[in-house]
C-alpha cells in the first residue's frame, strides 16, 4: 500500500469540554493493565494482538521518556515509562512460552536480546544526550518487534491475521506520532523526527481508511473507527503552524489525543482478534 504525505493542520484552541476529555483519557489509559499482558496466550489472534503491543510500547517508552525530560515536575511521565516496561517484560515472556509460535521463535529471542539495553538506557536519567541514542533505539527494537509480528501473521495462515497486524500497528503509529513531537519540542533528532511525524500523520489517515472498508468489520467495529477517526481529525490540528496554546498545553492536548487514538484502536485490534478464534 502506498501512502501520500499529507499537509498538516494549524494549530486551534480546543474546546473546553475536548480538553476535559483529553484530561481523563489521559488519567485513565494504563491505570489497569492490558487483559492480554498478565494471561496466558489462547489463539493465535491473542498472539499477533500482543506482539503488535509489542510494537506500541516500544514508542511509548521513548515518549514518556522524552516527556520526564520536557515536564521533569510532572510524575506522568515517569508512570507512564514503568508501566509501559513491565508490560512489555510481562507479553515478552508470555510470547516466549507460546508454544504455536515455536517455528518462529528466534526472533522473539532477537527482540530480548535487544531490549535489555533499551530497558536500562530508558530508566536512566532523562537527558538529552542519551535520549538521542533512546531515539535510534527505540526504531531498532521497534522493526524486529514489527518483523515478529508479520512472521505470526503468516503462522496463522489467515487473512484475518493481516488486519490484525494491519490495526495493532496503528496502536503503533499514535505512540510513535507522540514520540517524534515530543522528540521535536526537546529538540532531539530534529531531521529524522520531522520527517518520520509527517510519513507516520500520512500512514495513519490511510490505514484508517482502508480498515474502515473492511469486509470483515462489524457494525461495533465500525463504529469504534469512527471514534477514532474524530480524534486523529482533532490531534491533526496540533501540528505545525501558528500555535495559539502554551507549549506546555500543547504538549498535554497532543499527548492526550494520541492516547486516545491508542486505546480507540487497542479496543478494534481485540475486536479483530476475537474473529480469528470464531
Amino acid at each position: 500500500m502506498l501512502f501520500r504525505k499529507s499537509p498538516l493542520k494549524v494549530l486551534t484552541t480546543g474546546t473546553s469540554r475536548a480538553l476535559t476529555i483529553i484530561t481523563l483519557l489521559t488519567t485513565s489509559l494504563f491505570t489497569v493493565a492490558s487483559p492480554f499482558s498478565s494471561a496466558e496466550i489462547h489463539s493465535m489472534g491473542e498472539a499477533i494482538n500482543i506482539a503488535g503491543r509489542q510494537r506500541m510500547l516500544s514508542q511509548r517508552i521513548a515518549q514518556s521518556y522524552f516527556l520526564k525530560g520536557l515536564k521533569p515536575d510532572s510524575q506522568r511521565g515517569e508512570t507512564q515509562l514503568q508501566r509501559a516496561i513491565n508490560e512489555f517484560e510481562r507479553n515478552l515472556e508470555n510470547l516466549k512460552n507460546y508454544a504455536p509460535a515455536a517455528p518462529i521463535k528466534s526472533q522473539i529471542l532477537t527482540v530480548e536480546a535487544l531490549w535489555r539495553p533499551y530497558k536500562e538506557l530508558a530508566l536512566s536519567p532523562a537527558y538529552k544526550g542519551s535520549a538521542e541514542i533512546l531515539f535510534e533505539q527505540s526504531n531498532i527494537i521497534l522493526n524486529q518487534a514489527h518483523l515478529y509480528v508479520s512472521q505470526l501473521e503468516k503462522l496463522s495462515g489467515t487473512s484475518k491475521g493481516e488486519i490484525i497486524n494491519l490495526s495493532g500497528r496503528q496502536r503503533m503509529l499514535s505512540q510513535r506520532i507522540a514520540k517524534n513531537f515530543l522528540a521535536l519540542r526537546w529538540g532531539v533528532q530534529d531531521a529524522k523526527a520531522t520527517e518520520l511525524l509527517y510519513e507516520d500523520l500520512a500512514e495513519y489517515e490511510n490505514v484508517l481508511s482502508y480498515l474502515s472498508e473492511s469486509e470483515l468489520n462489524t457494525p461495533d467495529i465500525n463504529t469504534q473507527l469512527s471514534k477514532v477517526k474524530g480524534q486523529f481529525k482533532y490531534a491533526s490540528k496540533g501540528f505545525d503552524g501558528a500555535m495559539s496554546l502554551s507549549e506546555q498545553r500543547l504538549i498535554h492536548v497532543v499527548t492526550g489525543t494520541t492516547d486516545a487514538m491508542l486505546q480507540g484502536m487497542n479496543v478494534v485490534t481485540g475486536q479483530y482478534a476475537a474473529l480469528l478464534t470464531d
